[in-house]
C-alpha cells in the first residue's frame, strides 16, 4: 500500500491553523449566539464558547489528523 501522506502531503502546521481557526469561529460566535438565544445569559454563553473551544480544539486537530491519512476523496494530479 503507497504512503498516502508522501502523495497529499498536509503538514501538521496547517491541520493545526485549521482546527484553530475554524474553533474560534465556531466557539466565540456560533455557539454563543445559539447559546445566549437558548438561555438569554450572555455571561454563560461566553464561558459555554471558552469551554467548547478548550475542549474541541484538541478533539478535531486529532479528527483532522485521521482523515489526513483517508485517501478518499483525492484526486491524482
Amino acid at each position: 500500500m503507497p504512503d498516502i501522506r508522501k502523495k497529499f502531503n498536509e503538514s501538521n502546521k496547517r491541520s493545526l491553523a485549521k482546527a484553530i481557526t475554524y474553533r474560534l469561529y465556531q466557539s466565540f460566535i456560533i455557539t454563543p449566539i445559539i447559546a445566549y438565544l437558548l438561555t438569554n445569559n450572555p455571561s454563560f454563553a461566553l464561558k459555554f464558547g471558552i469551554i467548547e473551544f478548550a475542549i474541541k480544539i484538541p478533539a478535531y486537530y486529532v479528527f483532522e489528523r485521521i482523515w489526513a491519512l483517508i485517501p478518499h476523496g483525492y484526486k491524482n494530479r
